[in-house]
């Protein structure tokens, strides 16, 4: 039982780190890109408040993911 919840928290802690950087990604593109913001219908006004949203996810998305792969890693 021990070996098969390492092997989720590993796989879960990696993916929650993905997706933690593909937000990351996304809130960057958000900004970089008018034509994405025309795409997702994103006003000029609104493109901050989507910025930190998704920065903030990424933050505690990425942080999630270590934590688990941390813990798994140290044996507790």
């Amino acid at each position: 039982m021990g070996k098969a919840r390492k092997a989720v928290s590993w796989v879960v802690g990696g993916i929650q780190c993905g997706l933690g950087g593909l937000s990351a990604v996304l809130a960057f593109l958000v900004y970089a890109s008018t034509s994405l913001r025309d795409a997702l219908a994103i006003t000029f006004q609104e493109m901050y408040l989507y910025m930190f949203l998704l920065l903030v996810f990424s933050m505690f998305s990425i942080l999630s993911g270590l934590l688990l792969i941390h813990r798994e890693k140290d044996g507790n």
